[in-house]
C-alpha cells in the first residue's frame, strides 16, 4: 500500500530543536541555501517558488523574508560563497608544488557546484569575477623582475580562461582531463622562463 510520506526538510535532516536568536537565523539561512542548491539541480531558477523553497528548507515564509528580500538575494549569497571558494582554489593552483592535484580539486569542486554554476551562466552573471584571481598587487604578491612578472600573469590568465571555457561549454571533459591540461601548461610556462627565474613564480607540474 502506497504512502504519502514526504521527504524530510533540510531543518529536519539536521535533527535539532529550533534554537532562537542569531543561531536560529544562521541555521535557517544554511537550510535555505542548501534547499535552493538542491532545487537548482532539478529545475530552472525562474521556476522555483518561495513556497517550494521554504517547504524544502523546513522554514516559514516569514523566516525566508526576514533573512532575504528576494529569491535573487539568496542566489546572490550562494554565488558569492562559491566565488570565494573558487578563487581560493585558483590561487592554490598558482602556488602549489603539484599543479595536477590542485587543479583536480578545483575542477571537481566546480563539478559539485554545477547547478549553481549553470544558474550563473543562464543569468549571465559575471563568471570572470568568479573564476579569476584579483591582481597580484591586491594580493600582496612579492615583486618580480619584469619578464618573470609577465610570464606569471600569462599563466594566471591562461588557467582562468581554461576554467571559464570549460564551464561555459558545459563541463564536458572530465576533471582529470582538465587538471592534466593545467599541469602541462605549468610545465610549458616554466620552460619558457629564463634559467634561474622560475623559483617561486610558476608552480611545477
Amino acid at each position: 500500500m502506497a504512502t504519502n510520506e514526504t521527504a524530510p526538510s533540510e531543518l529536519e535532516k539536521r535533527n535539532i530543536r529550533r534554537p532562537s536568536g542569531e543561531e536560529s537565523n544562521r541555521i535557517s539561512r544554511e537550510c535555505l541555501r542548501t534547499a535552493l542548491i538542491q532545487l537548482l539541480g532539478e529545475k530552472d531558477f525562474q521556476k522555483i517558488s518561495v513556497t517550494e523553497l521554504v517547504q524544502r528548507a523546513g522554514v516559514s515564509r516569514a523566516t525566508f523574508y526576514r533573512n532575504y528580500g528576494s529569491m535573487e538575494a539568496l542566489l546572490e549569497e550562494i554565488v558569492d560563497q562559491v566565488s570565494l571558494d573558487m578563487r581560493s582554489l585558483l590561487q592554490a593552483i598558482e602556488t602549489s608544488e603539484d599543479v595536477y592535484q590542485s587543479a583536480l580539486h578545483l575542477f571537481r569542486k566546480l563539478k559539485e557546484n554545477d547547478s549553481t554554476i549553470r544558474s550563473m551562466v543562464s543569468f549571465r552573471l559575471p563568471l570572470g569575477a568568479v573564476l579569476s584571481l584579483p591582481p597580484l598587487t591586491e594580493r600582496g604578491a612579492p615583486p618580480a623582475d619584469v619578464k618573470t612578472h609577465y610570464w606569471h600573469l600569462a599563466f594566471e590568465g591562461a588557467v582562468s580562461n581554461i576554467v571559464k571555457g570549460w564551464v561555459v561549454n558545459g563541463m564536458g571533459q572530465s576533471p582529470e582531463e582538465m587538471a592534466e591540461i593545467c599541469a602541462t601548461l605549468a610545465s610549458e610556462v616554466r620552460s619558457w622562463l629564463p634559467q634561474g627565474q622560475t623559483e617561486g613564480c610558476v608552480p611545477s607540474s
